[in-house]
């Protein structure tokens, strides 16, 4: 007894650098997790774990939850790009607008007070590169992500002939009148 397999809708081929992006998110994954986790060293006084989310700095515990978080929504883009879903660049691409977001409302916030300049700076200064990472997501996911769908639905829709094509604009178009006292 054969089993009914569904036909595969054909998918544009994904780009060899998007899995070398999922690589590259999922080193980044394992490195976060490693500094959330690991202890470099005994510091009574303070602790060295600092992020920034939503333009907000977070240390110590709060900073190791958020680098396991983030850890685990690297880990998810590696594997949603990997299995070629397109979940998985959707993540890439609304984690990437939030980063880049985030940075500029750092920057904003604590741009009044001068003893944060040196961190303003820095975090304005990673901001074009957070820019054209998340361009540059849009624009080789931006096909992926949107054409199959269309692409599907035209290989659906029935093909029609010229003759009902035509009929169809004149009569969209209003000169349908025309064409009646031409005939």
């Amino acid at each position: 007894m054969e089993t009914d397999r569904q036909s595969r809708q054909p998918q544009a081929p994904w780009p060899f650098d998007l899995r070398v992006f999922a690589a590259v998110a999922g080193l980044w994954a394992l490195c976060l997790a490693m500094r959330a986790f690991v202890h470099i060293g005994d510091f009574d006084v303070v602790d060295p774990i600092e992020t920034i989310v939503a333009g907000m700095r977070l240390r110590g515990d709060d900073a190791r939850l958020v680098l396991i978080v983030e850890a685990g929504i690297f880990a998810a883009m590696a594997i949603g790009i990997f299995a070629r879903r397109r979940w998985g660049l959707l993540l890439a691409l609304c984690y990437m607008v939030q980063v880049v977001m985030s940075h500029l409302a750092f920057a904003i916030a604590y741009l009044p007070f001068r003893s944060e300049w040196m961190n303003v700076r820095a975090t304005a200064s990673q901001g074009p590169m957070m820019v054209f990472i998340t361009l540059y997501l849009w624009i080789r996911a931006c096909d992926l992500i949107f054409d199959s769908r269309s692409t599907a639905a035209d290989a659906r829709a029935p093909q029609s002939s010229d003759a009902s094509h035509q009929a169809a604009a004149c009569a969209d178009s209003g000169a349908g009148d025309a064409v009646a006292v031409a005939k």
